[in-house]
């Protein structure tokens, strides 16, 4: 079983080396994305392993912005490539293994070839507004911090004629933003060959299911410009295409959950959590049903990783 990591990374080179050696073999490799507004030889000195391969195209990875797709589908493209067979599966570099590379080969090889990944159909209950916002709002971003943008409707929808739409508009007026504020004279649609779907940023395809996705982008090139301004596109741009296939029988593999832990759901704090030392039987509990868990920080904790590869892996 050939397993291709694709990581993407913005921070902690060392954590990305520590996720790494507890992956790497012989048949696996690594293809990792640094984003553009990080320095990359922080990185590269990091690492001396002919099986890890640092993207050359690079994108700025900002928070629920179309790059981070982008930078995915430059890694797929790089993946396809190569012919190799079994899996590609995209993590981040604060994700980390919760069992041994010898039981995620063994699940991976025993399921094959299931597709894992978490997917809805939108409206979906677990997001505010359903996340239809996302399909029909124009995400304009203030400037490149975390949730720092606008959503704006266009003139055809009635959520545009509301008290707070005048002081986007003269934000982006004031900004000189003229070409993303003409773009509320036109109607925002998802396209209509296609049902759009949620699910969760991280899954695990086979490079067959991957070509099929790359085709799918290389025909409809609209999709992707859609997208443009979609809020985290991330989580509905893999996800829809995969049921399409499935729809239209392109592709007939099961599809399952994502193998890749995340909580959501604590009531205070950021979201999604940040994992300590404390979190460890939650944890040592989801290692039952999932391979990785997200996220995680060693310059803030590094003894939940130290427990990890001790109990766990």
């Amino acid at each position: 079983m050939e397993i291709n990591y694709l990581i993407l990374a913005h921070k902690n080179p060392l954590q990305v080396k520590r996720l790494i050696t507890n992956l790497e073999d012989e048949n696996t490799r690594f293809y990792i994305h640094v984003d553009l507004q990080t320095n990359i030889e922080e990185f590269k000195k990091s690492f001396a392993n002919p099986h890890i391969h640092f993207l050359k195209r690079r994108f700025t990875g900002i928070w629920g912005d179309i790059g981070i797709v982008e930078a995915t589908l430059h890694g797929m493209k790089k993946i396809s490539r190569t012919n190799k067979k079994g899996y590609c599966i995209l993590l981040s570099g604060q994700d980390y293994p919760l069992v041994s590379k010898k039981k995620i080969k063994k699940f991976l090889q025993e399921k094959f070839p299931t597709e894992y990944i978490t997917t809805y159909p939108m409206p979906h209950s677990g997001w505010e507004r359903g996340g239809m916002d996302r399909l029909t709002y124009y995400k304009i971003n203030k400037s490149n911090k975390r949730k720092h943008f606008l959503q704006l409707s266009s003139i055809f929808d009635k959520e545009f004629y509301t008290p707070d739409t005048l002081g986007k508009i003269n934000y982006l007026r004031k900004s000189g933003r003229f070409r993303e504020l003409s773009q509320i004279l036109k109607k925002r649609k998802f396209p209509s060959y296609i049902k759009p779907f949620g699910g969760s940023q991280w899954w695990g395809l086979t490079i067959g299911t991957i070509k099929k996705i790359l085709d799918y982008v290389e025909q409809h090139p609209d999709y992707l410009k859609y997208h443009k301004y979609t809020l985290l596109p991330d989580e509905i741009f893999f996800q829809s295409i995969l049921m399409e296939l499935q729809h239209k029988k392109s592709m007939k593999n099961l599809i399952d959950r994502s193998l890749t832990y995340v909580n959501w759901d604590r009531p205070s704090g950021p979201l999604p959590v940040t994992f300590e030392i404390h979190d460890f039987p939650e944890l040592k509990i989801a290692s039952k049903d999932y391979l990785f868990a997200r996220k995680f920080d060693m310059m803030a904790n590094e003894k939940i990783l130290d427990k990890i590869d001790s109990e766990l892996i």
